[in-house]
């Protein structure tokens, strides 16, 4: 167990940095748990992002769903995150549900969709990063965590926004545009548009204003994590290394179209510390 756990802790620290450092802000009691939990998140990140056909990586996700809903115990038991996973989520009483729906929605990363309207892009976000951010919470904390959905929610937002600035390229090689199609209709972009990337003015203002949208749920997220308990704290942690990001494309929109956002993990510790700290 100490070696997986070890293996888990590694994978997380070079897939997610940010909440690599927020596991050391919490309990050693729960630095285990909250390690299964993000290195679940970075395997199904790696299913999406490496599936060069959508159908292998349905496949595989189909399998995760079927482990959590406990149809392939035996498998599961073998695995050996799978099988520390589940036990993570039946010591936590953690919902099913919710990974389900996760799951459901990390689809998405397989195919070239749109979202139709930033509604539709903010419910995904909740739906994954949202996700992540409140079971972290349900591991800390779960009786503080009943106050901390719209925490989750506007955190989710942030996460996801932050993220996409710094994949921008490479989405666009494989042709994934997650900007939401009314964002940029209000700026003057269609979607062939934005991979074309001819009218800069344009795609600058589409930056900017993702951004600002991602800056405004920063607000709401920080008065609404202002009023949980600290036990929380390092669960909401990695929301502060995206601000980063956001603040860095609301100041020079027009350097993220064609080289994405790309921030020091010093400054994202910095960003990170400050508000385990405050």
């Amino acid at each position: 167990m100490a070696a997986a756990l070890s293996e888990f802790a590694a994978a997380v620290r070079a897939h997610d940095w940010p909440r690599h450092i927020a596991i050391q802000f919490a309990p050693e009691s729960k630095r285990g748990d909250l390690t299964a939990l993000f290195v679940f998140n970075a395997e199904i990140d790696r299913i999406t992002r490496n599936a060069s056909d959508p159908l292998p990586g349905e496949i595989r996700l189909q399998w995760w769903r079927e482990v959590l809903n406990g149809e392939r115990e035996g498998e599961a038991r073998r695995h050996p995150l799978a099988s520390v996973l589940l036990d993570v989520i039946h010591q936590h009483d953690l919902p099913l549900g919710t990974f389900g729906r996760f799951l459901e929605a990390k689809t998405f990363a397989l195919y070239h969709d749109a979202f139709p309207d930033t509604y539709s892009f903010e419910a995904w976000c909740g739906e994954t990063e949202g996700a992540l951010l409140q079971m972290a919470a349900l591991i800390l904390d779960p009786v503080g965590a009943a106050n901390a959905s719209d925490a989750s929610g506007h955190g989710s937002i942030v996460l996801a926004t932050g993220s996409i600035f710094s994949q921008l390229p490479r989405m666009r090689a494989k042709g994934q545009c997650w900007l939401p199609a009314d964002l940029l209709s209000a700026c003057g972009l269609t979607r062939e548009a934005f991979f074309e990337g001819n009218d800069s003015a344009a795609m600058a203002n589409a930056m900017s204003a993702m951004a600002e949208q991602g800056l405004k749920h920063f607000r709401m997220y920080s008065e609404t994590v202002k009023r949980l308990p600290k036990s929380l704290r390092p669960a909401y942690l990695p929301v502060h290394a995206g601000l980063v990001a956001l603040e860095r494309v609301a100041n020079k929109p027009g350097d993220v179209f064609a080289d994405g956002v790309s921030v020091s993990n010093l400054r994202k510790f910095l960003s990170m510390a400050r508000a385990a700290i405050f």
